[in-house]
């Protein structure tokens, strides 16, 4: 596990605003005509042979044959991701798995199913991988591959401004905690806590009962918090981190040629920068892609 951040370094730079970076951002992409799917096609080609150093198998050759691949993000979860009211998908995650395709020559497709169905939808093929904020777990490995860390996000506990913090595991026996199904934090605080655990399909909708006090705490990724905090909801984030989790990109399992491709482009990412600019440009300056 990694060291803890402080809370107050995350809260401290909460000043900024993200409307202007979702306006700011790109949205999705759209679908290609046959010429530019052509093309893309052949730089795919060549660049999946540089890569593995032979033509790609699997899964990795379908999506090279396709000039695409399709990528699983949440509707509902900033500023990793959102669909805003014009229908634009937005946030950190959306412009990581643009960069993703920019450097494995690659167009994108996105698609915007439930938390909770993404696993089974790896596994059956709706989509070729989660580029979606998913922390790797013990337990999650045993049915998904995945990539080594993009980034890595502090887990905290967000309450109403006025109410007690909730900072440490002893104060959460006995709370009413919402937090996202089938999510690492779900299955931490159910390990870990004597909490009242309340699950949801969307971190928003969790934060949307805090805020009519149906919930005395959401536990969730600090970022999350921040983004909530930002827009003006009376809201605190207490104490220390209670961990840290590594997010990776998740994939059905046993496609290695497809898990190297998406692992050369996590290294590159780290190595040239980018990851660090697009944390920033998404969490007010704080740079995730490095674990602290």
């Amino acid at each position: 596990m990694h060291k803890h951040r402080t809370i107050r370094f995350i809260i401290g730079v909460v000043l900024a605003t993200l409307v202007a970076v979702s306006v700011a951002a790109c949205g999705s992409s759209s679908g290609s005509s046959s010429t530019s799917s052509s093309a893309s096609s052949s730089t795919a080609l060549a660049k999946a042979q540089q890569i593995l150093g032979h033509a790609p198998t699997g899964l990795a050759k379908q999506i090279v044959d396709n000039g695409h691949f399709t990528a699983a993000d949440d509707p509902d979860y900033p500023p990793q991701s959102i669909v805003l009211k014009s229908g634009k998908l937005v946030g950190f995650d959306v412009d990581v798995a643009k960069e993703v395709g920019q450097l494995l020559g690659l167009d994108v497709k996105f698609t915007n199913p439930t938390w909770s169905s993404i696993p089974t939808g790896l596994q059956t093929n709706r989509f070729d991988v989660s580029i979606g904020s998913m922390g790797i777990t013990a337990q999650r490995e045993q049915t998904l591959d995945f990539t080594a860390p993009y980034y890595y996000t502090p887990a905290i506990v967000v309450t109403r401004v006025g109410k007690p913090g909730l900072g440490t595991v002893a104060s959460l026996a006995g709370k009413t905690i919402g937090t996202a199904a089938d999510s690492t934090y779900y299955t931490w605080l159910k390990a870990n806590t004597k909490a009242k655990i309340k699950s949801y399909a969307s971190t928003v909708t969790s934060m949307t009962d805090l805020g009519l006090g149906r919930l005395q705490g959401v536990m969730t990724a600090a970022p999350t918090a921040q983004q909530e905090i930002v827009a003006g909801q009376p809201f605190q984030v207490t104490g220390k981190p209670f961990f840290n989790e590594d997010e990776g990109f998740a994939i059905k399992k046993g496609e290695t040629d497809w898990l190297a491709m998406l692992n050369y482009a996590v290294k590159t990412m780290h190595e040239n920068g980018s990851l660090t600019a697009m944390s920033k440009h998404w969490y007010n300056g704080l740079d995730l892609s490095i674990a602290k």
